[in-house]
């Protein structure tokens, strides 16, 4: 399946995906946050600096 997507999006993919560590770590984080319906946030682990998506309350707004 093809997806097509605007100049606008690829930079916000390419900016996120540089963020969390490439598109592999950017696929699995989405497929976690589909598995939690949306239902939670991002958070980053401490310890080894890796991003996960925690299901549950969304993280409040600073």
């Amino acid at each position: 399946m093809a997806t097509i997507m605007t100049i606008g999006e690829q930079r916000r993919a390419g900016e996120a995906a540089r963020k969390v560590g490439g598109y592999s770590e950017l696929i699995r984080l989405e497929r976690e946050r589909r598995e939690a319906k949306g239902k939670g946030h991002v958070v980053r682990d401490a310890a080894n600096g890796r991003y996960s998506f925690k299901p549950g309350a969304a993280a409040p707004k600073k």
